[in-house]
């Protein structure tokens, strides 16, 4: 399955060294979705809009087998995270993407560019 990551998870960050470590992004790029990215000093989170308005997000877009795809959902479940699958018109394919209850909590902020960088 492919899964769209843009937190700790990405390149180079703590938990890619933990979880992914040696694989390589298929695609990395800004999609259009309907989401807004929070973030504090440590991690982002993705909330869905009440709207459905679509804002530009930044994903590394990994291949995962269903091993991997069970370790990401354990990791990412104990923070209150769930994954759901959407159709992304530009790769013209589903993707698994992580996404956290709303509001955001104290001390996150609105992420702007849709791009973080730890």
């Amino acid at each position: 399955m492919l899964v769209a990551l843009y937190g700790t998870l990405k390149v180079g960050h703590f938990n890619y060294e933990r979880h992914l470590k040696g694989e390589t992004p298929v695609r990395a790029l800004f999609v259009e979705l309907p989401y807004v990215m929070y973030a504090n000093d440590e991690y982002p989170m993705l909330i869905p809009t009440e709207n459905g308005e679509r804002h530009r997000l930044w994903f590394e877009v990994f291949e995962v087998d269903d091993d991997k795809l069970r370790e990401l959902d354990a990791l990412e479940g104990r923070y209150g995270y769930w994954r759901e699958t959407v159709f992304v018109e530009r790769l013209e394919q589903s993707i698994g993407i992580y996404l956290h209850a709303g509001p955001p909590p104290t001390g996150f902020v609105r992420v702007e560019s849709g791009k973080w960088s730890g």
